[in-house]
């Protein structure tokens, strides 16, 4: 992560594009494979990412209305977003990104599974961060559950290999 410090809904908002981004790679990455316990495990994933984002979106709303709209979004509006989209697209299960790249050209079972353990980390990774600047107790522990889980999706990868 930069060293500029967000906001709460900031952080939020690049999670919800993180957790959009994961579900999308999971669900490009079902037609590549043709082991069917990794097809399924993909569809699992992708349906996990959705869940995170709906918690996320969740925390977002209740956090604005508990602190009024982040003060970038009014001042900012779409421009906020659009900046926070690319933020999120630059850095975990985009495109753009080498791993995702690298995915795609793999052809075989253990190199697709290495490279989204290796997205999975980098996820976690953002999410303690994101960690950190949660303000409230609450968020904390929703965080923490979603660190959890997103430990389990590395298991359940690592147990292929």
């Amino acid at each position: 992560m930069t060293n500029i410090p967000f906001s709460a809904e900031e952080a939020l908002k690049i999670a919800i594009e993180i957790e959009e981004n994961g579900k999308q790679f999971y669900e490009g990455m079902v037609p590549e494979v043709e082991d069917s316990e990794i097809e399924d495990l993909f569809k699992d994933l992708a349906t996990q990412e959705v869940n995170h984002k709906n918690t996320f979106q969740e925390m977002l709303g209740e956090a604005e209305l508990e602190r009024g709209e982040d003060i970038n979004s009014l001042l900012y509006g779409k421009l906020e977003d659009s900046y926070l989209k690319a933020l999120a697209d630059s850095k975990i299960f985009n495109p753009a990104n080498e791993n995702v790249r690298a995915a795609k050209r793999v052809d075989n079972r253990d190199e697709m599974i290495t490279v989204a353990i290796s997205l999975e980390k980098d996820t976690i990774l953002y999410y303690y961060e994101m960690l950190e600047m949660a303000s409230s107790s609450g968020d904390q522990e929703l965080i923490m559950k979603i660190i959890e889980e997103e430990k389990t999706h590395v298991k359940r990868l690592a147990k292929l290999l």
